[in-house]
């Protein structure tokens, strides 16, 4: 590489560089987005604290900023240092020979156009590589200002001044979801509002709370609300009741991945009891046979105990596992040395299910729902689903019997989640893209260990998961002091 510390004519450096130079002289100066015909000097020197390049540009005409008068007039020149950080692996400067020209008009004095920063004492390179590293969800402010060497208040610094992401217009299908991430004086959940066809975060609120929300929502103007048709959520009763208040349009859904979560719940509450129970008395036969009075009925009892709580515990996945080729009869048997038997799992299951009665009715009801949202469609919902809540009804496990009320609450809005919402991928809503999204953001959280403020937290999810966000060349609000 041949560069000699004086000026960039061409008899400092060589035009004809030699085809096997690593790098010729015009292919440095495109690391500082110059051209050799703006460039009067240019030399690189080598410190113990990095790379240093001093550059002076060349002398031209330029329009006084005050009177509008064109000058070459040179006052003076003050060397100015400037981070740059077009190296990984050392630190590199700019110390810029800025030139100041006096107005021969009004006698103003002014600076050259500076083609290195923004204004401050970062080059444009590493403003831009230190938010474009910023887009990654696992990225820190912290590990960021170390890579380009500056301090972490100088990332947050940039961060804050060049994005800030406004809100997206609202789309015909809308979900809500909220997610633990941020906490606030008065809640610690996140409301995610995302556009469930095109996949795009529409904003997040600080909270999930029925006023926020209303108050969020109706600062929309109504004919943007009105283009609202489908929105989807959990069973949490407060997206029902805003939705009903602020779109006045919109069709809700309840996403059934959240019925068959509650559902699962309350079958795993029947295993618990019937679990606890069997560990109670091997307890009480463990402890006569450490006393030496247990009788050789109570052993087998103790046997049988044991059996059952092993299975309860150690296999009550297969209660609730959706994957059909476990459950195949003819998948190989393995010997399981507790139950000192042959059996694979689908024995097991029907092991488990024999143990009592109460947990086979409450696994058959699961099964009964998780079929109606497999086979049936808007049409026919209704009618299943009325059937299904007189099963629950009638049903004698105390834990069971009373998700019949849940399915009457949401009975409507179970039944809208068969709707077709996209006629050519044949889609119907869910909340599967916002729990995608929760993930991306509990990782944005516990990188940062947390953040303090919202803003922040919100402009950084916003340009994190939205591909299509960027961030302002110039500035958009003042440095804090």
């Amino acid at each position: 590489m041949k560069i000699n510390n004086n000026s960039i004519n061409d008899k400092e450096i060589n035009k004809n560089d030699t085809p096997n130079a690593l790098i010729s002289s015009d292919d440095l100066l495109k690391f500082f987005n110059l051209e050799r015909d703006n460039v009067q000097k240019f030399s690189i020197t080598h410190k113990k604290d990095g790379v240093y390049v001093s550059i002076t540009l060349n002398q031209t005409y330029c329009q006084c900023p005050v009177c509008g008068n064109m000058t070459n007039r040179v006052k003076d020149y003050k060397d100015k240092k400037i981070t740059h950080s077009i190296l990984t692996i050392t630190s590199c400067y700019i110390i810029y020979h800025a030139r100041r020209y006096q107005c021969t008009h009004c006698k103003k004095s002014f600076y050259e156009n500076n083609p290195f920063t923004f204004g401050g004492r970062l080059s444009v390179v590493t403003v831009s590589n230190v938010l474009k590293d910023l887009k990654s969800p696992n990225a820190t402010f912290t590990d960021v200002a170390r890579r380009y060497g500056i301090s972490i208040t100088t990332a947050i610094s940039l961060f804050d001044r060049h994005v800030h992401i406004s809100r997206r217009q609202l789309p015909e299908c809308l979900a809500l979801d909220e997610v633990y991430a941020f906490k606030s004086h008065d809640s610690d959940y996140v409301c995610v509002i995302v556009d469930y066809l095109d996949k795009k975060i529409i904003d997040v609120l600080p909270s999930r709370h029925k006023n926020v929300l209303i108050n969020y929502f109706m600062l929309i103007p109504r004919e943007e609300r009105e283009k609202v048709k489908y929105i989807s959520f959990d069973m949490w009763n407060t997206y029902r009741i805003v939705t009903k208040h602020v779109f006045p349009n919109a069709v809700c859904i309840t996403d059934h991945f959240h019925v068959i979560q509650e559902l699962n719940r309350r079958v795993d509450k029947v295993r618990i009891r019937i679990q606890n129970r069997y560990k109670k008395i091997k307890e009480t036969l463990k402890q006569k046979e450490k006393d030496k009075t247990i009788t050789k009925e109570e052993r087998l009892e103790l046997e049988e105990a044991s059996r059952y709580y092993y299975v309860l515990k150690k296999f009550n996945w297969l209660l609730f596992s959706t994957n059909n080729k476990i459950f195949d009869d003819n998948n190989e048997k393995k010997l399981n040395h507790v139950l000192n038997r042959y059996c694979n799992y689908s024995d097991l299951f029907t092991y488990m299910l024999s143990i009592d009665e109460e947990l086979e009715t409450a696994s058959n009801l699961k099964d009964q729902v998780v079929y109606f949202y497999d086979h049936c469609n808007h049409d026919n919902a209704k009618k299943k689903l009325e059937e299904i809540i007189i099963d629950f009804r009638s049903c004698p496990v105390e834990e069971m019997a009373p998700f019949a009320n849940t399915l009457t609450n949401w009975k409507n809005e179970i039944i809208n989640s068969f709707i077709i919402v996209d006629d050519r991928s044949k889609r119907k809503m869910n909340t599967a893209i916002v729990e995608n999204r929760n993930k991306t953001i509990k990782l944005i959280k516990h990188a940062s260990n947390g953040y303090l403020n919202w803003e922040r937290f919100r402009n950084r999810i916003l340009y994190t998961l939205n591909d299509d966000t960027t961030y302002y060349f110039t500035c958009i609000r003042k440095d804090r002091n």
